[in-house]
This record gives C-alpha cells, structure tokens and sequence, in this order.
C-alpha cells in the first residue's frame, strides 16, 4: 500500500509506483489501479471546481451563469482581499504601483493586481481576451456582459431556427 498515495480530500488515488518495465523489484501489488484514468478523472474535476492553488476554470461561455458564483465563493474562501476588491472596486487614485507608500495602499493593490491575475487564469483565453478594463471589477462586468450577451445571442438563434423549422413544416 506503500505505492499508493490517497488524497484525503478526494476519492481519487494515483498510482506512484515504478513503470512495471522492472521485473527485479518486489513489488507484490498485481493490480495497480488504473493511473491514468483516475489522474485525468482528477484533472477533470480540478479544471471544473478549483483546488486551493487554482481558481475554478470557464472553458465555454455557456456555463458563465455557474462559472461566476463558484468563482466568486472560490475567491470568497482563498483570496478575501481580492474578492474585497471584485465586489468593491479599486480606489487607485490614478497611481501606479511604484509610487504607492502606506501599507494598506500596497495591500490594496496587491489584492486588486492578484483578483485581475486570478480572473486571466481561471478564463479560457479566448473568451477573456480583447476585454479592455481598469479594474478587476470593470473586468467582471464586462466578462458578465460578454457571456451573458452571447448566451442571449444563442438562444435567439436558436428560437429563429426553430421559427423556421416551423415554416418548413408547414410547407409540406
């Protein structure tokens, strides 16, 4: 049991022991579990909801409406400062970085810097590109904007198709 590692805060287990291709070791564990299925089966999951390090990913702009609240309670529980600054926006007062000098300014900036940096990671780059913003919450609204519009713009393809479809039908 030495080979496998069990992570407690999932079922997933991952195989560490050697590749099989050393018929000299003394291994006594005949079936290994499938590694490669369980890791990617992780990977999946970790790509969905976040881990502690990686903020919950949008992969499609269909599951914004989902997305944005694991996001949000995401940020919430690993990033508080952050989230301060999504929710309440960033006072910068026009300066830069550089020339900021009390400690709660810093902070403030830092957490701001960090929410822009966690929004560009857990977007795909596709859908986040080509936003311009100044802030992490004028980055928010416009990414909600987006996706939020693009799913309207969907849904009416979709009722125009079927509108059509309709028509076709009675033609017959």
């Amino acid at each position: 049991m030495d080979n496998i590692f069990m992570n407690l805060f999932s079922d997933m287990y991952v195989f560490a022991g050697n590749s099989g291709d050393d018929t000299s070791s003394s291994n006594t564990n005949e079936n290994p579990p499938n590694s490669k299925k369980k890791l990617s089966d992780s990977l999946e999951v970790e790509s969905a909801f976040g881990t502690y390090n990686k903020p919950p990913k949008l992969m499609a702009i269909e599951e914004y409406s989902r997305w944005a609240k694991k996001f949000e309670d995401w940020l919430m529980a690993f990033a508080f400062p952050s989230w301060k600054s999504l929710k309440n926006g960033y006072n910068d007062g026009g300066k830069k970085g550089e020339t900021l000098s009390s400690t709660e300014e810093i902070e403030s900036f830092v957490a701001e810097q960090k929410c822009i940096a966690l929004l560009f990671q857990s977007v795909r780059e596709d859908i986040i590109s080509f936003i311009e913003y100044s802030s992490a919450k004028d980055l928010w609204e416009k990414l909600k904007t987006k996706c939020l519009a693009s799913t309207e713009i969907v849904k009416s393809k979709k009722k125009l198709l079927r509108e059509e479809f309709d028509l076709f039908g009675l033609d017959i």
